[in-house]
């Protein structure tokens, strides 16, 4: 069976990449310390199976069965597996980052076209049937080339801002 792809989307604009495991990091938007969050893709549902907090405080306390590993407190999180999940952002704290197993963590919304809206969250699915769960997955815009050689430091492997790019 092939896997599910992972489905980020944002209004109308949506990416789906293979992604069989990848950790969600952010800043809590009072204590300002980080969190981080590892989760495995099934087949038709997505699960976290790790969470680690670098600190305590409010509304951030670690559960009983939290261990202290390097200063940050980890523990299994008991959520149920889920098809959809809704990451919205906040003017408060810095941008959400993903990770990719052996990759370097971008901001979550660089994997998403410019155009994609700022004010609306991003949504996580999985894209079994090439549509995104309901938002199908349009042409690249305009500036967009397949096979272009992916930068380290960039998120959507196929980005080309032309010749006169800055």
């Amino acid at each position: 069976m092939t896997p599910a792809l992972l489905c980020i989307a944002a209004g109308q604009f949506a990416v789906a990449i293979y992604a069989p495991t990848f950790t969600l990091s952010w800043e809590h938007s009072i204590e300002k310390v980080e969190w981080r969050e590892t989760w495995q893709v099934h087949t038709k549902t997505m699960r976290p199976v790790e969470a680690r907090i670098k600190g305590t405080g409010a509304g951030m306390e670690p559960p009983p069965d939290a261990r202290l590993e390097d200063g940050w407190y980890v523990y299994a999180p008991k959520s149920p597996p889920m098809e959809r999940l809704v990451l919205p952002d906040s003017g408060f704290t810095k941008p959400m980052r993903f990770c990719l197993p052996d990759e370097k963590c971008h901001v979550l919304r660089a994997f998403l076209p410019r155009e994609a809206p700022r004010d609306e969250p991003v949504v996580l699915t999985l894209d079994m049937h090439g549509d995104c769960g309901g938002v199908p997955i349009p042409p690249l815009p305009e500036g967009y080339k397949e096979g272009v050689p992916r930068s380290r430091d960039d998120a959507l492997p196929n980005r080309y801002e032309g010749p006169d790019a800055r």
